[in-house]
């Protein structure tokens, strides 16, 4: 069982993989896709690579942590400082409880007699003993503390500048607070690499008035390594993606300049060029479609040369046919003005001619006219529900004593059925007129001319066919073509003019059937196809 699932997930592996390459052969989007993920894949692996080669070590002096250990140290100051007109006791007593020299200082402490007058603070401790200390001592403790830790001077000034509080290091009496201000500013931009000289400056409240604390000092450093990478690995990966998507697109470039020199070949004129298709995708697709242009460019080039011939020929075919009976006419219409006749009958006779070749000239010219005017769809069919199976039985018949002038017979194999259509009887009556008086004419006697008819769901089908002399590919091909005949002499024993199969086909076409010619065996057989689902 477990043999048996593994087998089909394989099969269906295999099947997502067949349509997944498929795909891709048939879409030059995914294709050009792809390429530029390969591409930007290598070009990421040569610049991964190169870059250890590439890389150079920068060591500089990092003041951050530094600027920032002064910032918070500044900033507690300003807090304990405030602190002091808000809870002096609890400052003290905290302070007491975290710094152990504070407590060496001050905790019960003998006040010195050269300061008794002045104003002493006395706090207790948590062990019974006392802080005793003035709030000058407390202040100057907090700013020279904080200078020993942290490297700084600290002092505090009144709102003009005066310093009334200053660490040992800081040797003014009276500074300008504008200046602090925009050394404050400065120092605020300067990047972190450089050599600072950092100054602070924070507002605070001492016995109820406005002061500043000024911190100022260089910031410790810290040594910090970097690794710059030059340009040359990015170089290399751009390089390596141009060089790879060149390499990639080069066969489908040339494909596509084979297709631009073909269609340049083919522009030309030589129309039975064709561009090799080598791809199954929009390109190849292309390529393709170029072919069939060029095909179908040729075959309409060589209808022209047809339609060309078949007009030069016309003009040959339609000058004889009208001549002919034309100067026959005329020439008994002498006679018979002229009086060269011997007696009455002769005259009859000479009339009756010429009025024959008067009835062969007009069908001539009446054959043109519906031709001309049935391939220019110059006709509107009047259909009428008519029984298709009657109309060739009547036809046969009226046919037959044609048939026996000319030493054949009729045999027919229709359906029991009356075999009804949606048809324009007189177009339709005409058209088979056409093929059974061509089977007639060319039938080689005495043989048998069988008709045909069938039907099925969507259409009827009517053969009619007849033993025939021989003929070759060509001729069976260009049957339904207008003035022509197999007997290429014109003055062949048969009459017409060549336009009765070519009127034929017309009509059969204006009922949307179709109408083809076989020949086997000496043996000619038309056939008619005319679909139901168009007449109803």
């Amino acid at each position: 069982m477990n043999n048996k699932k593994y087998s089909k997930a394989i099969n269906q592996s295999n099947n997502y993989f067949t349509k997944l390459v498929h795909l891709i052969k048939i879409s030059i989007r995914i294709q050009v896709i792809l390429a530029f993920i390969l591409c930007i894949l290598f070009s990421l692996l040569v610049f991964f690579i190169s870059s250890p080669f590439f890389v150079s070590q920068d060591r500089h002096l990092d003041f951050t942590e530094g600027i920032v250990t002064i910032d918070e140290r500044a900033r507690d100051m300003v807090t304990q400082l405030n602190r002091m007109d808000q809870n002096l006791n609890g400052l003290i007593t905290e302070l007491g409880n975290k710094d152990r020299d504070f407590r060496d200082k001050f905790l019960n402490r003998s006040i010195p007699s050269s300061k008794k007058d002045e104003e002493w603070i006395k706090i207790p401790s948590e062990e019974t003993k006392f802080y005793q200390l003035t709030k000058k001592e407390l202040i100057l403790y907090l700013l020279n503390s904080s200078r020993n830790r942290n490297n700084f001077d600290a002092f505090i000034t009144d709102i003009n500048g005066k310093i009334l509080f200053k660490t040992a290091g800081v040797n003014e009496a009276q500074v300008s607070i504008k200046n602090i201000k925009e050394d404050a500013e400065k120092s605020l931009i300067i990047k972190n690499h450089e050599i600072p000289t950092v100054t602070r400056m924070y507002p605070i409240t001492l016995n109820d008035g406005h002061n500043y604390l000024v911190v100022r000092g260089t910031p410790k450093s810290t040594t910090v390594y970097t690794k710059e990478t030059g340009v040359t690995p990015y170089l290399l990966g751009l390089i390596t993606f141009i060089l790879c998507f060149y390499l990639i697109t080069k066969q489908k470039m040339r494909e596509i300049e084979e297709i631009a020199l073909g269609l340049m070949e083919i522009a030309k004129g030589n129309l039975n060029y064709r561009i090799r298709e080598k791809s199954k995708d929009e390109v190849g697709s292309l390529a393709t479609n170029i072919n069939y242009m060029a095909s179908e460019l040729n075959e309409m080039i060589e209808r022209q040369r047809q339609m060309e011939k078949l007009k030069d020929e016309l003009t040959t075919n339609v000058s004889h046919d009208l001549r002919t009976p034309l100067t026959s006419i005329m020439g008994y219409l002498r006679l018979v003005k002229d009086h060269q006749y011997k007696n009455q009958q002769q005259l009859d006779e000479y009339v009756d001619i010429a009025y024959g070749k008067s009835v062969q000239l007009k069908k001539l010219i009446d054959d043109l006219f519906d031709f001309t005017r049935l391939t220019n769809e110059g006709v509107q069919l009047k259909k009428e529900n008519v029984s298709l199976s009657q109309m060739l039985r009547q036809l046969m018949d009226e046919l037959d004593p044609i048939a026996n002038d000319n030493n054949v017979k009729f045999t027919s194999d229709f359906p029991k059925e009356q075999i009804m259509m949606e048809v324009d009887p007189n177009q339709m009556v005409r058209a088979l007129e056409n093929i059974l008086m061509n089977a007639i004419k060319y039938s080689t006697p005495p043989r048998n001319i069988q008709v045909k008819m069938s039907k099925n769901i969507q259409s009827v089908q009517i053969s009619v066919s007849n033993p025939c002399e021989s003929l070759s590919r060509d001729e069976v091909v260009r049957l339904f073509d207008r003035f022509y005949r197999v007997d290429t002499s014109r003055s062949s024993q048969q009459s017409g003019a060549g336009l009765g199969l070519a009127i034929t086909k017309s009509i059969i076409e204006l009922h949307h059937g179709t109408i083809n010619a076989d020949y086997q065996n000496q043996v000619i057989t038309l056939s008619i196809t005319l679909p139901f689902h168009e007449n109803m």
